[in-house]
């Protein structure tokens, strides 16, 4: 039969999966492995297309053994299409050991991965790759090896940092952002601050909402962390810079984070006794939020008002 006709009853199969018409698609699978005959393209597609029905009914084990019959057949292969298609069935069989727990099989089959396709990226493969490196370092983490995790990151944004892709990038920040978050559960302060100013440094000038509350969350954890080595000095010097540069954000998850040093700000400020300045900053927090739907904010305001009420019943006497 021709390419048209395999073309024609993959549409058929797309449009079934789409609907969720599983069985259906699972039996045209079939049908386009007679049709494709050898075409190693086509039978590439037609596995992967089958181990994803698999998935969706959720007969895991008949998908896993998809997947390895897509990389026993073209894990030799040169055509740059089927190892786009080889890549995606190595992570998609990780994917399917993360969901039954099974996370030495999910770390070993990541590591395959990265191992045959690491040295030669090709564009079409940095997404894949790069989900590779942040689902290993998710599954060392169940695994309880945070110095491997971290080491997974760092290794993740040596090799994708001066990417031109806008989503890796992104990535890389949520890389960063977690090496981070363990170095503070860690206590190891120091190196979190070093490692929240690269971020803050890298990606200041970033256009992608996402990355930006990511650059905005590392100034408030940065100064959370100076709190934490007793450099009250410096900590309000970045709630006050967040305050400064974002206050006027249109963004809601920007403006927590606004709401949130001038939280914190207060906070500090009452540690070190300085109550005019605690006053104007709660009076700053109700004037600024009083009006905010979200709960987070609103929980900040009232813990404001809150704060102000003590403070006039404290010096009524």
């Amino acid at each position: 039969m021709s390419q048209l006709e395999f073309k024609k009853l993959y549409n058929e199969f797309t449009i079934r999966f789409q609907n969720k018409e599983y069985k259906e698609a699972l039996e045209l699978t079939y049908d386009l492995l007679d049709i494709a005959q050898g075409v190693e393209l086509e039978v590439a597609y037609t596995l992967m297309a089958k181990a994803r029905v698999l998935t969706a009914l959720n007969r895991l084990k008949e998908a896993t053994d998809t997947y390895d019959e897509v990389i026993e057949k073209f894990d030799n292969t040169t055509d740059v299409l089927i190892l786009n298609l080889l890549a995606y069935a190595y992570y998609n069989k990780a994917l399917i050991y993360a969901k039954e727990k099974e996370y030495k099989k999910e770390l070993a089959t990541y590591d395959k991965l990265l191992e045959k396709f690491i040295e030669d990226t090709s564009l079409e493969l940095e997404i894949v790759l790069v989900k590779t490196y942040l689902n290993k370092a998710i599954c060392l983490k169940e695994l309880k090896d945070t110095n491997e995790v971290i080491l997974v990151y760092k290794e993740m944004i040596g090799n994708f940092e001066h990417s031109t892709n806008e989503e890796v990038l992104s990535d890389v920040a949520i890389a960063l952002f977690n090496i981070g978050l363990l170095y503070s559960k860690e206590e190891k302060n120091k190196d979190a601050i070093k490692v929240y100013n690269e971020l803050i440094n890298k990606f200041k000038t970033t256009k992608n909402k996402n990355t930006l509350e990511l650059v905005v969350k590392a100034m408030v954890n940065k100064a959370a962390r100076y709190k934490e080595l007793l450099k009250y000095k410096e900590a309000l010097k970045v709630y006050d810079e967040v305050i400064k540069k974002y206050e006027k954000s249109k963004e809601e998850k920007i403006l927590i984070q606004v709401a949130l040093s001038l939280h914190n700000k207060a906070i500090l400020l009452g540690e070190m006794a300085n109550e005019e300045q605690l006053q104007e900053v709660c009076d700053e927090i109700i004037e600024k939020f009083s009006n905010s739907k979200d709960e987070i904010i609103s929980n900040i305001v009232l813990t404001a008002q809150v704060i102000k009420d003590k403070e006039k019943f404290n010096n009524s006497f």
